[in-house]
């Protein structure tokens, strides 16, 4: 195919943007108040495929070629999204089930920030479209990772897999377990301090199995992650009976 995959750094498409902006005369009296702050923004963007051509592809505005950019580098017009971009890539952090959360969120925003549709209020019809598809799938490649059952769930069709709708090949056991943990959060349903503690403990167990998962994923042991995420799909169900129940009794988060 002749692609590589290519790692872009958006902080120098920032700063690219930042120089052209000093030549703005309009601009000036913006620069003389902001020239003392540093910008400082590490966003990357991995295996764009199809900005990785070896033949540079061009800028759709001025016809300028380029390779692996979001940003034409002569008249900074934003190009078209990449076709295929994993969410793992897309904010710039290792595919493993095991991510910085926090460095996610910061990632996030930096890139929420100089794509959204906002800042291309007066851009042409097609930078807004492109925009608000790249605005929108930053917001599920956030909402997927930094949850981990669906990171999990997202990692198992990365590997081809996925849990069925209806799937309950679970031991007899787990599932009576399940059914009388239900049961228990329906007879505490108006009393504020067994729904506390339910949910404690509901969470404990969450937190059990997403160490259990992300060492399955870690030795490659895609059917027991898979088999473990069916047993948090239970919990993380009676997780968001019990959120519901704690707002409805006015208990806070």
């Amino acid at each position: 195919m002749g692609s590589r995959l290519v790692y872009t750094s958006l902080s120098r498409i920032v700063n690219n943007y930042v120089k052209a902006a000093w030549n703005c005369k309009k601009c000036q009296n913006i620069h003389a108040v902001c020239a003392k702050k540093e910008i400082e923004i590490d966003i990357k963007f991995a295996g764009v495929s199809k900005y990785s051509s070896e033949i540079p592809k061009k800028c759709w505005q001025c016809n300028y070629p380029f390779k692996s950019e979001l940003f034409c580098k002569k008249c900074q017009t934003l190009q078209e999204p990449p076709d295929q971009m994993d969410y793992f890539e897309i904010l710039g952090a290792k595919k493993s089930f095991d991510v910085d959360t926090k460095e996610i969120q910061q990632t996030f925003r930096k890139m929420q920030n100089i794509l959204h549709p906002d800042r291309f209020g007066n851009k042409s019809d097609k930078e807004k479209q492109y925009s608000e598809y790249l605005s929108s799938l930053l917001n599920k490649a956030y909402s997927t990772l930094t949850n981990p059952l669906t990171r999990g769930l997202y990692l198992l069709e990365l590997n081809n897999m996925s849990i069925p709708e209806g799937k309950t090949d679970l031991d007899p056991k787990f599932l009576m377990e399940i059914m009388e943990k239900n049961e228990a959060v329906e007879e505490a349903a108006n009393d504020q301090t067994k729904i506390v503690d339910l949910a404690k403990e509901n969470r404990k167990t969450l937190d059990t199995l997403s160490r259990e998962v992300a060492e399955a994923f870690k030795n490659d042991d895609i059917q027991k992650a898979q088999h473990i995420l069916l047993k948090m799909k239970y919990y993380a169900s009676l997780d968001e009976k019990l959120k519901a129940l704690k707002r409805s009794l006015g208990i806070m988060e």
